[in-house]
Formats: C-alpha cells, sequence, structure tokens
C-alpha cells in the first residue's frame, strides 16, 4: 500500500515555496511511491497544478469569520481539515505544511505534521523590532511553532530562527529539490524572442526580493546594450515600474509578469541576479545552475552560501550596490567567473528519501 503525503500551503500563487510544494509532490511520488496531495488555504493559482491533487480548505469547510467566531476560525478550521485528511486521504498520512497562514492553521492540528520553513523568520518579522514589540512577535511565533518539529531549507535559517527567537524546538534541515533533467526538458518548449542579450530576476513583487535595489544597482551598469528581464507579479508593482521610470530604464527593464514556466527565459539570460534582503533557500539559483546560467546575489541571511560557498566570486554585500554593477559588467565579458555546479544534496531523490524517513 502507497504511504500518504500532504502538503499544505496557503496558496498556489507564483512564489518560491509553492514551487517547492509542486516538486516535493512529484520527487516523493516519484522516488519513494507515495500519493501525494496538496491542500490549498486559499483558492489563489498561479501555477500549472494540471495532474495534480489539488484540495481547496474552502470546498471542505465551511467556517465563518464573523463575530466570536473569528476567535475560533484557524482552529476549527484545522479541525475540518483534520476530518477531511482522515476520512478521505488517511490518518497515518505524512502533513507538511508551508507558509505562514497554512502554519497558523496547521498549528492546531492532531495529525503528524511537520511545518516547513522557508524563509529568514528574523528578517521577515524582527527586522527593526526592539524592546517588548520585539518580545511580542517572538513570543507570538514561537507559540505558531511550539506545537510540531519543523523543518528548515538550509543550516543558515535553522541557526537564525533558534538564536533570534531563542527557542529549541525538534527540527532538522532537508533542502529543497531540483530536477535537473525536469528543467532542462522545460527550457526547450518555447521559444523566447529578446532582440538583445539580457539579465533576468525571477521572483515576487515584495519587499524581500528587494527591486528597488536591483534597479538601482543596473542603472550603474556601463554595458547600455544588455536589458534587464522580470519575470514576476506582486502587490509592489506599480511601486517597480516607477522605480524604472524614475531612472529613465524603460527601454532596457522589461517586466514579463509570472510565467509557470520560466526556464526558456532563464536558460538564454546572461546571467541571474538576486538582490534579496534575505531568503530561506532560493531555489531559484539552484534552478540557474541547473542551465548553466552564471548568478550573482547578494549574500543576504539564508541558504545562499549552501548553494554557492562562502567565497564564491557570485556574493556581493548587502549594501555594495557599486561592486554589485561592477560584477554585472565583468559577468558580461566573463562569465565563467559566476559558474557553479549543483550538490547531490539537492537532487530530488535523496531529497524525497529524507522525507520519507520522517514517517
Amino acid at each position: 500500500m502507497k504511504r500518504k503525503a500532504v502538503l499544505v500551503v496557503s496558496a498556489l500563487r507564483g512564489g518560491g515555496a509553492e514551487k517547492f510544494v509542486l516538486n516535493l509532490y512529484k520527487a516523493l511520488e516519484k522516488y519513494e511511491n507515495y500519493e501525494c496531495h496538496i491542500l490549498a488555504i486559499e483558492k489563489a493559482v498561479e501555477h500549472d497544478i494540471a495532474g495534480f491533487r489539488v484540495h481547496f480548505a474552502s470546498d471542505i469547510c465551511n467556517v465563518s469569520k464573523k463575530g466570536w467566531r473569528r476567535l475560533f476560525y484557524k482552529k476549527n478550521v484545522a479541525k475540518a481539515i483534520d476530518e477531511f485528511v482522515i476520512n478521505n486521504i488517511g490518518e497515518d498520512a505524512l502533513v507538511l505544511s508551508n507558509m505562514l497562514l497554512a502554519d497558523k492553521i496547521m498549528s492546531q492540528s492532531k495529525l503528524n505534521v511537520y511545518h516547513v520553513m522557508h524563509s529568514s523568520y528574523t528578517s521577515a518579522f524582527l527586522a527593526n523590532k526592539k524592546g517588548l514589540g520585539r518580545v511580542k512577535i517572538t513570543s507570538k511565533i514561537n507559540g505558531i511553532y511550539k506545537n510540531h518539529p519543523l523543518i528548515f531549507v538550509s543550516k543558515a535559517a535553522e541557526q537564525n530562527y533558534f538564536i533570534s527567537f531563542r527557542s529549541k524546538f525538534q527540527s532538522r534541515v532537508i533542502y529543497n529539490p531540483v530536477d535537473i533533467e525536469e528543467i532542462c526538458s522545460l527550457s526547450k518548449r518555447e521559444h523566447v524572442e529578446i532582440n538583445s542579450e539580457y539579465l533576468i530576476h525571477i521572483g515576487r513583487f515584495n519587499r524581500a526580493k528587494r527591486h528597488d535595489r536591483l534597479i538601482k544597482i543596473f542603472s550603474q551598469v556601463q554595458d547600455d546594450n544588455i536589458k534587464l528581464l522580470l519575470l514576476g507579479e506582486g502587490s509592489l508593482r506599480a511601486e517597480v515600474e516607477k522605480s524604472i521610470s524614475n531612472y529613465g530604464l524603460e527601454q532596457r527593464v522589461e517586466i514579463i509578469g509570472f510565467k509557470s514556466n520560466p526556464y526558456p527565459y532563464l536558460k538564454n539570460a546572461k546571467g541571474l541576479v538576486l538582490t534579496s534582503d534575505y531568503e530561506g533557500l532560493p531555489t531559484v539559483i539552484l534552478e540557474a545552475l541547473a542551465l548553466q546560467v552564471p548568478v550573482i546575489s547578494t549574500n543576504c541571511p539564508g541558504g545562499i552560501t549552501e548553494i554557492l560557498g562562502k567565497n564564491s566570486n557570485s556574493l556581493c554585500e548587502l549594501d555594495n550596490q557599486e561592486l554589485f554593477s561592477k560584477k554585472i559588467d565583468d559577468l558580461v565579458v566573463s562569465s565563467d567567473k559566476y559558474m557553479s555546479t549543483i550538490n547531490e544534496q539537492f537532487l530530488p531523490q535523496n531529497v524525497a528519501k529524507q522525507y520519507s524517513q520522517l514517517d
């Protein structure tokens, strides 16, 4: 009999955690003979989910947020999810909760739940927080994660959490999977027509990704012939468009939007650039390495050095924007300096095996 796994996620928008859920689903089914299910709290879908078993919380429970019922909303949704899983999938299913909204709900589940920690929680929640405000946030986050074991996607994220939140819960590190064969295959499915060489950034338009920093850096690049493509969507798109206009880069920076298959764009890029303030483990860097695309990234908190190495030429300190722009100019003429290879610990068969050992 097949073992069962339920991957709970806040939504299926176009982010890295959502991509992880889809990748792990496929890896567990292919390499460890699992029957997998995805359960999304919100009915918001940007990824291609054809062929996946997907359930939405709104379809399996009718829980009100009105009035006093709001106080028990998360507990009641968790109870409804537990009943759905027990009755339709299996009481012994491995349940992996991903992203904060899902975690808030599944923290109250009675099932075999593990929280997968995708981000740097210190940077996301404690930045600029001091005194009582910091104490309150720390207590609130620890309250969410105290009931079930934690899985961190990088060693840096694990260490960062326990130092900053002054807690020590049961935990382990399992890296995100990257399927090189599938990525290479998908990269050939679409022909990209861009009339010049280009750099690429793939990620949601949110505060953590720091598109404002990226646009400023790109404005300092000496080579006027290279373009910058931005793949993604998000709440800050208008701000990004304004920043592009303010620097007079309308002819050199193009917003492509979200692509469920970004790999043809990535494969043909001169290089991938990442300017985040923090990351958990940036899957997009692994995807670039799978396609042998050079990378330049901020050396931000998270697992980037666990992919690229601590002394990689691809890394640039957060506030050294001048050096970052110089590295871009250098990459254009000497791309080999910014190439890396993928360690086998990121291969899907190895990641799937580690998750199967949780059962």
